[in-house]
């Protein structure tokens, strides 16, 4: 009997041993290791939390390291789509397209082949590949969408007939996006609205008023119809347009905001909106329509002549117009002193944006709102000194008027702040190579009695791909560890990668930081990329 007994006894044994071995395992995937779930986890994350703060840079690189080290994790497709996204809002709308191009040939869920192929059509639109971009958006419409990507896509080929001047099938487009307003961009919608009507012309809208009789968006036509008619001194015209939109859109606010009483209420933006400053006019023109909905402040755009003398007629005939409560404007430096003069003698403010100085000298009606040159080299000089201990300074500045002007400004504030400028040298305007005169720099920054360097900082007043281009040389000098500062001109918005590369770490003053933490900088941020950047 004890011989059974032991017998039973490794019989049991073995099974316990062998049964779970007889068990099936789980099939490949269904499960994972908790940590590289976790660890998988985070790092998304990490990269959808930069993506949210608009740090598109660093959310791109964790996107990279995220699909890099789990190609087939749980939010590898998501990933994909954001890390073509940031690539587009990096300004690398190519390599935008390459990666939307690479997931659309993929087998995704319908929700993000519909989101893959959105992406091909609006990076191939802001490449110019107008045709390709509306063959992929309206063979995108001729499937089943959710309201918000049909909204989106009607919008995106709104945007497209705009730029190709076509305001007929713009206006259809934007008729359907309006079907889906409920799911869309409220914003987008307006702005695309506003932009139609201005670049309609008088028949356009006349045609398109008769052909849409009972669409809500006609009444965005009649309004500008009156407008124009009045503008030309058409007041019977004028009166024809009213009473069509009254009949027909009682309640629009286009009505409301034509027959509102009229007084000082409007504030009228002087921008240039045609010629070679037409597209840095349309980009200030852009945010301020967004500040202005948030503010409650009607704002009225006219295009700024580039003349000074007709700047200043411009402002005095303005100001005969009960209708506007002050000016803002304008934008270019030329004008500055003509209309800040024209402004206090006819009576009415101007808030002037040019960073030209000494233009309240005009009275006590103009106002400076833009960043001087003064302003910026006394900021740079502070920083310099209060945070990085700074106190001997050179400057390496071009041959010119700009360079002229913000040495000495720089100079007088170096003095006045209690700093040294140790050096001063200059190079000619569009140099290429700066070995030459980089080398006189360098002869300058040696070691004083004590063992230091002459100077701690250097400031470069040119714009980023000057800038980038001397940083490049200094690289292998001594001058690679000094402190570079430089004008809003540096600011890296529109440089090339390699630029951007040599410009890390050099300080910059401009008047507006979209990575501003605050929350009101990023609910404008966010409103206006995805106004702008569809």
């Amino acid at each position: 009997m004890q011989v059974i007994h032991r017998l039973t006894i490794v019989v049991v044994l073995a099974l316990v041993t062998w049964l779970p071995a007889c068990v099936p395992l789980p099939p490949p995937g269904v499960g994972t290791v908790p940590g590289v779930q976790d660890h998988a986890y985070t790092l998304f994350q990490e990269a959808e939390d930069h993506y949210r703060r608009h740090a598109y840079r660093q959310a791109y690189q964790r996107y990279a390291a995220y699909l890099q080290r789990y190609p087939q994790g749980q939010d590898a497709v998501r990933a994909r789509l954001r890390e073509a996204e940031c690539l587009g809002l990096l300004g690398d709308w190519e390599g935008s397209l390459r990666r939307y191009q690479s997931l659309s040939e993929r087998r995704l869920e319908p929700e993000t082949a519909q989101q893959a192929r959105y992406g091909v059509g609006r990076a191939a639109f802001k490449l110019g590949r107008h045709q390709y971009a509306v063959q992929v958006l309206e063979s995108l419409t001729a499937g089943s969408l959710s309201p918000q990507m049909r909204f989106s896509t009607n919008a995106l080929l709104t945007e497209i007939a705009l730029k190709e001047g076509k305001v007929a099938p713009a206006f259809a487009r934007l008729r359907l996006a309006g079907f889906d307003l409920a799911a869309g961009d409220q914003e987008w919608f307006d702005d695309l609205k506003s932009r139609l009507v201005q670049q309609a012309t008088s028949q356009e809208l006349e045609q398109l008023a008769d052909l849409y009789r009972d669409t809500p968006l006609s009444a965005a036509l009649l309004a500008r119809l009156v407008r124009l008619a009045q503008e030309q001194g058409r007041t019977q015209d004028a009166r024809q347009w009213l009473n069509a939109l009254k009949e027909r859109f009682p309640d629009s606010p286009e009505l409301q905001n034509l027959t509102r009483p009229v007084g000082r209420r409007a504030v009228v933006c002087l921008l240039p909106l045609s010629g070679d400053f037409a597209e840095a006019g349309r980009k200030v023109k852009q945010g301020m329509e967004l500040a202005a909905q948030a503010g409650g402040v009607e704002l009225q755009f006219q295009d700024c002549p580039a003349d000074p003398e007709a700047a200043a007629k411009l402002v005095r005939e303005l100001a005969q117009t009960p209708h506007y409560l002050a000016i803002i404007g304008p934008l270019t430096s030329g004008n500055a002193q003509a209309a800040a003069k024209a402004a206090q003698e006819g009576g009415i403010p101007l808030l002037c944006l040019a960073q030209r100085s000494g233009v309240t000298a005009a009275g006590h009606l103009v106002f400076q709102i833009a960043l001087t040159p003064r302003a910026q080299v006394r900021e740079l000089v502070r920083f310099a000194m209060t945070s990085r201990g700074a106190k001997r300074f050179a400057v390496f500045a071009p041959e010119s008027p700009y360079g002229r002007a913000l040495t000495q400004a720089f100079k007088e504030e170096v003095e006045a702040q209690g700093g040294v400028l140790a050096a001063r040298e200059t190079y000619a305007p569009g140099t290429q190579d700066f070995t030459l005169d980089l080398g006189s720099l360098l002869t300058a920054y040696k070691p004083g009695t004590e063992g230091q360097p002459t100077f701690d900082a250097l400031f470069i007043p040119d714009d980023a791909p000057t800038v980038a281009a001397i940083v490049e040389e200094m690289a292998d000098s001594p001058l690679s560890k000094i402190l570079i500062l430089g004008t809003n001109l540096a600011h890296p918005g529109g440089a090339q990668k390699k630029e951007v590369k040599h410009l890390e770490g050099v300080v910059f003053t401009d008047v507006f930081f979209k990575g501003d933490t605050l929350p009101a900088t990023q609910k404008f941020v966010t409103a206006f990329e995805q106004r702008h950047s569809a």
